[in-house]
């Protein structure tokens, strides 16, 4: 290719994406396929919150959502749609609700997403939106938060607070992390006989009570009894008693 062509393809995707941006909606769930938004290697659901249109300074907190084994696609906007059959923030949203934060949930044709691919998109987002560098928050389900678990433990200087549900940091070394300070919510159903609840009961307790100096604040743990590997369901959408979104935002770097 050669140099003009090479200039006027990227002429050309800044275009299409700044067209798209102009699309972009504060307080709706939008997609973003594979391909149409230049510096981002995934299809993803962008989510922008009320008033971020309003204030062209403000900077806003960010949520990084890592989706499951069953959710896997190639990013198109058909694919990205079986993200949209978990009751997880795409989908509150779409039903109409608001939040606060800039949501960021991409789609991977293999659940378990690198470490370096993961800190790609929480690089991009600081690029292309007005992210709080100081309020950026992961969460994932099942495989994503096996993922949460490993970014958190090595990228713990980056993160708010993590929230892995139906996760397994078991084999990470965690101790960093807890001497950091880093805020941790697990949760896991009981009967989770996909992923062992102890891929979460260990973590946990490791951070709390075998690392020197333990984890401050302490590590926290929901075990929700008789509830298998969909955890999150109920984690998303409050039904379980807990707003899992105002203690994510309760907490800064």
């Amino acid at each position: 290719m050669t140099a003009m062509r090479r200039l006027l393809s990227l002429c050309v995707g800044w275009v299409l994406f700044s067209a798209q941006a102009a699309l972009a909606a504060q307080g709706e769930i939008l997609a973003r396929p594979y391909g149409t938004v230049p510096g981002m290697n995934y299809g993803y659901w962008e989510y922008l919150p009320l008033g971020y249109d309003d204030a062209p300074t403000e900077k806003f907190p960010l949520v990084v959502m890592l989706h499951g084994t069953g959710d896997v696609g190639n990013g198109s906007a058909a694919a990205l749609e079986k993200i949209m059959n978990l009751n997880a923030p795409p989908r509150l949203i779409r039903n109409g609700r608001d939040f606060p934060f800039i949501l960021i949930a991409p789609q991977r044709f293999n659940a378990f997403i690198q470490v370096p691919e993961i800190d790609a998109i929480i690089e991009f987002a600081k690029v292309h939106y007005r992210v709080d560098p100081k309020r950026i928050y992961l969460t994932g389900i099942s495989a994503g938060a096996i993922q949460t678990w490993a970014y958190a433990a090595q990228h713990y200087a980056k993160l708010a607070a993590v929230l892995p549900i139906a996760g397994n940091g078991n084999g990470l070394n965690l101790c960093p992390m807890a001497a950091a300070g880093l805020p941790v919510w697990a949760f896991h159903g009981q009967a989770d006989g996909t992923v062992s609840p102890y891929g979460s009961i260990d973590p946990v307790n490791r951070m709390n009570n075998i690392c020197s100096p333990g984890a401050n604040p302490a590590a926290q743990l929901t075990l929700y009894p008789g509830v298998g590997h969909d955890s999150w369901g109920r984690t998303y959408d409050g039904s379980a008693g807990h707003d899992v979104y105002a203690w994510l935002l309760s907490h800064s770097l």
